[in-house]
C-alpha cells in the first residue's frame, strides 16, 4: 500500500488528523495534485498508444502553478511506502 491509498483509507480521520495539526496542510494539495496527474494519465491512455508521465506531469504542474519538479516528487511522495 502507498501513501495515497494510505491517504485514501484514512478517510475523514485524514482531515482530523490536519485539524489537529498532526498531519501538514500541504498535503492535502498534494493529494489535489496527485489525483490531477492521475487523471491526465487516464486521459493519455485511453488517448494515446503510450501514455508518458513526463507529459502527464508537465501538463499538471503547468495547470496548477507549479514546477515540474515539485510535481515529480509530489509523485514519487505519493508513490512511496
Amino acid at each position: 500500500m502507498n501513501r495515497y491509498e494510505t491517504i485514501l483509507n484514512l478517510g475523514e480521520t485524514f482531515m482530523k488528523l490536519m485539524g489537529k495539526g498532526l498531519m501538514p496542510v500541504h498535503i492535502l494539495d498534494w493529494k489535489v495534485y496527485y489525483e490531477a496527474y492521475l487523471k491526465e494519465m487516464e486521459y493519455q491512455q485511453k488517448h494515446f498508444k503510450k501514455p508518458r508521465k513526463t507529459h502527464a506531469a508537465g501538463c499538471t504542474a503547468e495547470q496548477y502553478g507549479i514546477t515540474e519538479r515539485t510535481m515529480f516528487n509530489i509523485i514519487a511522495f505519493m508513490e512511496g511506502n
